[in-house]
């Protein structure tokens, strides 16, 4: 029997009050209170999972059990009592994470071994606790720690018991119930697929979280602005863990975030990780209000007083300088509205109280970042961090936050457009100078075009060089340069640029130190003041082609809002399956398809295309995850990389941009490779268009299937000019009904070159002949290929499979997938339960034909094959069998013949054929000849027979 509706609501009514309760107690930091609320709202939880009929609402209710358990596992490990436990604590959470990923993915034996280890490690911290206990070691007052780290191992076990039960249980049709009133708690997802259009910069996002709760409700932090399906939510909620802290997606009441705490706000996440140097130089940490008095933020014109210290964050730094001068120079906020306290007017304001928040764009969408003020300062009280010069806070806060997400003061480093991304959301385009292809006036073309319409920040950055070298032109190798004017005037291409150092300039053309170049008109032009250039602010003019001798990349971030459309989605590549090494097989790559919209007119130009791939980065370290992006025309999954429209190159680069003009109305393939898998990976796609379009995931078809062999001793026949062809696995393919589509793959375990090809009649292929092929994978590849079948008409055929040479052994998988069903079944060899004997001969120029006698004593079918596996070239030739009477008779009438003269590598046979009678002897000639008759060649006769026979060969007639 079914729970009356109004059980259920009476449950619904019950979480929602429980859920409302921890959520209280999280935001006043009662975090044991809000401990037992959150399992007792689990507990709960799991039983409305356990008894819920419905597929959506079991989904719902999955995904907000796994949030509130994410929580619990963070509170179980704050509020550990025992450092040591922390350990199995994080290994416990980490398992539980993926066990239920692996439960969307309906990976069920993957997902229970995971629950398994998981609730593993909570179980030897509960038997550590009782023996400590025992020996009178426990520490005081942690008795309600381990009752609910044992609720939750509980409620864990009994969640790893459902789903072991619903994967062995049958479907069954549940009694219809009344609909129950929806639970309240944080809007999910949306299976809608969305199309964004006319947007300034990429959309926010609804995602549930436990964490979420810890800081306020989700009704509190207001609607969604884009909807993510189920899969998108659960990629988004994965990658909100960057560097060992959680980072909350942005909601559209995050602007009326609560500043004023009553008190001196503290980060609970603690300070920022320092790096050895900055840790010696160290003093303390110092709050803004002991800094500065009453310190601006962000109110100072340009970036002249912004100061990079001792992070080696220059990429960040000159990001920070040129939105500052696009901001003075155009009026438009592209980072300083990210900033949180703001005024009405929307600049960010002092906060006394010491609580910040940055709006950052991080792994695919816009997220929180809450700081406090707290500030590194060196014992002779400068700080340690980016700092100005004039007192302004903006610039040390924007740092912090920036850092806290990418994990610290230490930060490594990284580019310009990458943190530009992070900043503003613009798209990121890297391009290498010394590139053979790099094309230095049509980039100068773009750049300046984009520049003077507001529409692009630009960075360029020096490479590595001798300190010699670097020290003769005043550059500083591997280093970030922001970018803050850019003028075409008296017939030179000139650039204004800052280094984050604030000093150390350019002594190259146009410099300083350059009195040659500067004509009256051309500093008049450009408002060039000889006189304040005495002082080293690290700000200089050079000409382009200066740039593009000893630069060695440019960096430029576009304004997404150049573009009327454009849409998204979020997705995870796990590890398994398909393989680690997937260059020429993109069976089990992530694809999605985008298609145009529009209508072709005479003499306009096609639309433009952006396709923006970026890799959510969990942990900032050395990426050595090589990705790129094909394209292909039409709308079917791709299976090998054959005729591509663009080949994308491999780099170990968080962002892939891919320009493309689309044709209006047409559809494309997007194929995200990989070099080599190591792990799973999670990713945005985003397209970008003047034209509407559509991004979805590449169509399967509905009908598939796999089966295993191998090529061994016996069936590894060759290529089809191979005798051996007809000796490779082969399968009968049957569709009936309509015409059909689809694809075959063939992986082998070696390396070996491999090929398919399908033939009309679905009987063994013993000959190839081209007018019976139907399909084809074309050249042999090494160890993948994929054949296509489109618009094939019903009926059947024959698939073979083989190798380039004979006898390269193997396992192999064939996999089909058809948008009709199929059977598939393998054809037997040839002779298959027969007796075979192997003959050999020659024919000689002028003689007769060779003879053989074949007498049997019982009636038996037989089957004669004819090769020329020497010859060169091949004869014509035939083989047929006669009744015979004795020797000096002619031979009697033909009894199976192999039909015309060919010259098949193959060579020829007849039809398995009946003689002899049963209770006495018969004689039979098997003759081999060719056509013509002055052939010297020698040959090979196979001959099958169900029973015993014998087979004399005869001396040829005078």
């Amino acid at each position: 029997m079914t729970e009356p509706a109004s059980g259920r609501n009476e449950v619904y009514a019950r979480i929602t009050e429980q859920v409302g309760k921890a959520v209280q107690a999280d935001t006043e930091s009662r975090y044991s209170a809000a401990l037992s609320g959150y399992n007792e709202a689990l507990r709960n939880i799991l039983q409305l999972i356990v008894d819920s009929k419905d597929g959506d609402q079991r989904t719902t209710l999955e995904a907000k059990f796994g949030e509130y358990a994410d929580r619990v596992s963070q509170l179980l490990h704050q509020l550990a009592p025992v450092a040591g436990f922390k350990d199995d604590l994080r290994r416990a959470q980490k398992a539980l994470g993926k066990a239920r990923l692996a439960r969307q993915r309906q990976e069920i034996e993957l997902a229970l071994s995971l629950y398994i280890g998981g609730i593993g490690s909570y179980q030897k911290i509960l038997r550590q606790t009782k023996e400590e206990s025992g020996n009178g070691g426990a520490p005081k007052g942690n008795s309600g720690w381990t009752r609910e780290l044992r609720r939750f191992a509980n409620t864990s076990l009994k969640e790893a018991e459902n789903l072991k039960k619903m994967s062995v249980e049958p479907a069954v049709n549940p009694e219809p119930v009344p609909e129950p009133e929806p639970l309240v708690l944080p809007d999910i997802v949306s299976s809608q697929r969305r199309v964004v259009a006319q947007q300034e910069a990429p959309p926010e996002a609804a995602l549930p979280s436990g964490e979420e709760a810890s800081a306020r409700s989700a009704a509190a932090r207001g609607s969604p602005v884009e909807r993510l399906t189920a899969e998108e939510a659960a990629v988004v909620r994965h990658t909100s863990h960057v560097n060992g802290l959680t980072f909350l997606p942005w909601l559209s009441n995050d602007v009326d975030e609560n500043f004023a705490v009553g008190g001196t706000f503290t980060d609970k996440d603690g300070q920022l990780r320092l790096s050895a140097k900055q840790q010696r130089r160290l003093w303390q940490w110092r709050r803004a209000s002991r800094l500065y008095e009453r310190p601006a933020m962000f109110a100072q014109a340009g970036c002249g007083h912004i100061v990079q210290e001792t992070v080696t964050d220059c990429s960040f730094v000159a990001a920070l300088c040129v939105c500052v001068e696009h901001e003075q120079r155009f009026g438009r906020r592209v980072v300083t509205r990210h900033l949180y306290p703001r005024r009405p007017s929307g600049e960010p304001e002092f906060n006394p109280a010491g609580k910040y928040m940055a709006k950052l764009f991080v792994n695919g969408l816009w997220r929180r970042v809450v700081i406090d003020d707290q500030l590194p300062v060196a014992e002779d009280g400068r700080l340690l961090c980016t700092y100005s010069t004039d007192g302004d806070l903006g610039p040390s806060l924007m740092e912090k936050a920036f850092l806290k997400v990418m994990g610290g003061y230490d930060f490594p480093g990284s580019n310009s457009s990458t943190d530009l991304h992070v900043l503003t959301g613009w798209i990121p385009e890297h391009v290498f100078v010394q590139d053979d292809a790099f094309d230095a006036a049509r980039m100068w073309t773009r750049m300046e075009r984009g520049w003077r319409h507001g529409d692009v920040l630009v960075t360029v950055a020096t490479g590595e060089m001798g300190a010699a070298a670097a020290g003769a032109l005043g550059l500083v190798p591997a280093h970030a340069y922001a970018v803050l004017d850019m003028r075409e005037a008296g017939g030179f291409r000139l650039l204004k640029v800052k280094n984050p150092w604030s000093s150390q300039r350019w002594t190259g053309r146009f410099s300083h130190a350059d009195r040659d170049s500067w004509t009256p008109e051309l500093m008049r032009q450009l408002a060039y003041d000889p006189d304040a250039e005495r002082e080293d602010c690290g700000v200089f003019w050079i000409d382009y082609e200066s740039v593009c001798s000893h630069f060695d990349a440019i960096h430029m971030n576009w304004n997404p809002r150049v573009f009327a459309h454009a849409a998204a989605t979020h997705f995870e590549w796990p590890l398994v399956p398909g393989p680690r090494q997937a260059l020429y097989d993109f069976s089990a790559n992530p694809q999605y398809t985008l298609r145009v919209g529009g209508s072709s007119r005479a003499g306009q130009p096609q639309p433009l295309v952006w396709i923006l791939l970026s890799k959510h980065v969990l942990k900032t370290e050395e990426n050595t995850d090589f990705i790129a992006l094909h394209v292909y025309r039409g709308c079917r999954r791709v299976y090998e990389p054959r005729a591509a429209l663009r080949i994308g190159e491999y780099v170990n680069a968080p962002h892939v941009l891919v320009p493309l003009s689309a044709a209006p109305g047409e559809s494309y393939t997007l194929v995200v490779a990989q070099r080599e898998k190591t792990k799973a990976l999670y990713f945005t796609l985003r397209a970008y268009c003047d034209a509407p379009l559509q991004l979805a995931a590449a169509p399967t078809p509905a009908f598939g299937e796999e089966v295993q062999g191998q090529w061994g001793s016996f069936s590894a026949g060759g290529n089809t000019a191979s005798p051996r062809y007809l000796d490779n696995p082969q399968f009968r393919l049957t569709v009936d009904g309509a015409r059909f589509s689809g694809v075959l793959t063939l992986e082998a375990a070696q390396k070996h070159p491999v090929n398919i090809r399908v033939f009309r009649s679905g009987f063994l292929v013993t000959r190839v002949l081209e007018v019976n092929a139907v399909a084809s994978s074309g050249k042999y590849r090494a160890q993948f290929c994929a054949c296509s079948l489109d618009d094939v008409e019903p009926g059947s055929y024959t698939v073979v499979l083989s190798t380039f040479e004979p006898f390269m052994f193997s396992r192999f998988k064939l996999a089909l997938r058809l948008d009709a069903p199929f059977a598939l079944a393998p054809i037997p060899r040839e002779g298959a339960g027969m007796r075979l004997r192997e003959l050999h001969g020659h024919w000689l120029p002028g003689a007769a034909a060779p003879r053989f006698l074949v007498r049997t004593t019982a009636e038996t079918r037989v089957l004669a094959r004819l090769q020329t596996p020497l010859a060169d070239p091949l004869p014509l030739v035939n083989v047929s069998l006669f009744a015979f009477c004795g020797a000096g008779s002619a031979p009697g009438p033909p009894v199976a013949s192999s039909g015309s003269y060919t010259n098949s590598p193959q060579g020829v046979a007849t039809q398995p054929t009946a003689m002899g009678c049963a209770g006495r002897s018969s004689d039979y000639l098997v003759v081999p000849s060719t056509w013509d008759r002055d052939v010297d060649a020698s040959f090979v006769l196979y001959f099958y027979s169900e029973h015993p026979v014998e087979i004399t060969p005869l001396q040829p007639p005078a």
